[in-house]
């Protein structure tokens, strides 16, 4: 799932840059959602602070309440994986964008080969995106692409041969055993208990008293074996 935010202060110009948003995700079998604003306000900063990994920003500099470039800030305190492009009317303020050191990915002038830059770099943020880890499976005859960057967990069936991988924006039941879970996955998983493997880049804190492992977001589980503890602590650098 990949999450685009436009944010521009005229409307024109977020319908414009959701058109090419469209246009290039058509050719792509990824799933993605738009948000769009016309400033800073408290729905976008919640948006910043989900733990929602996949997402591009397309920000414009020069908003009523804020500028682009503070909310790329707002954004780089926490994260520096989501993907920020800035456009702007005045081509001068590049320099302060740069100079900002928030890590774009593009800048485009509204005046200058505006679609055609658009495209270029919104290809180029949908393939870094696709350059990150994925899971490839089909379940009753319809085939997913889960990145590993949104998988929180995955739990056992108890009664039938089969896995709950649970994501940042959906529970997903797959024909797989833990066995053959835990071989697709990478070593940001562990697996806590025989029942539960976790991503452990999502983990917030872990609670050994109570047994309760707690993920960014407000997801929690209570699966940790004793002989777990130890390497879990490890992973997640706890003494």
């Amino acid at each position: 799932m990949i999450k685009f935010i436009v944010c521009d202060d005229q409307s024109e110009f977020r319908k414009k840059v959701i058109k090419h948003i469209n246009k290039i995700m058509v050719k792509s079998s990824t799933d993605y959602d738009i948000e769009e604003f016309s400033g800073f306000d408290k729905k976008f900063n919640t948006i910043i602070h989900d733990d929602i990994t996949t997402k591009i920003y397309i920000l414009d500099i020069e908003l009523p309440n804020v500028s682009g470039i503070d909310i790329a800030r707002k954004i780089r305190k926490t994260d520096w994986n989501s993907i920020i492009i800035m456009v702007t009317s005045h081509n001068e303020l590049g320099y302060d964008a740069l100079k900002a050191q928030i890590m774009l990915l593009g800048f485009i002038s509204k005046f200058d080969n505006c679609s055609g830059n658009l495209d270029k770099v919104l290809q180029k943020a949908v393939s870094n995106v696709g350059d990150k880890k994925v899971l490839h499976f089909e379940s009753a005859g319809i085939s997913y692409r889960i990145y590993l960057d949104d998988i929180i967990y995955v739990l056992k069936d108890t009664i039938e041969r089969k896995c709950l991988i649970k994501t940042t924006y959906s529970d997903i039941l797959i024909n797989k055993t833990m066995t053959e879970m835990v071989a697709e996955l990478d070593k940001r998983f562990y697996l806590s208990h025989r029942s539960c493997v976790v991503n452990t880049e999502k983990i917030y804190k872990v609670d050994f008293k109570e047994n309760t492992i707690y993920f960014r977001g407000g997801e929690s589980i209570n699966l940790i074996s004793r002989d777990k503890r130890k390497g879990l602590k490890e992973y997640v650098g706890m003494d």
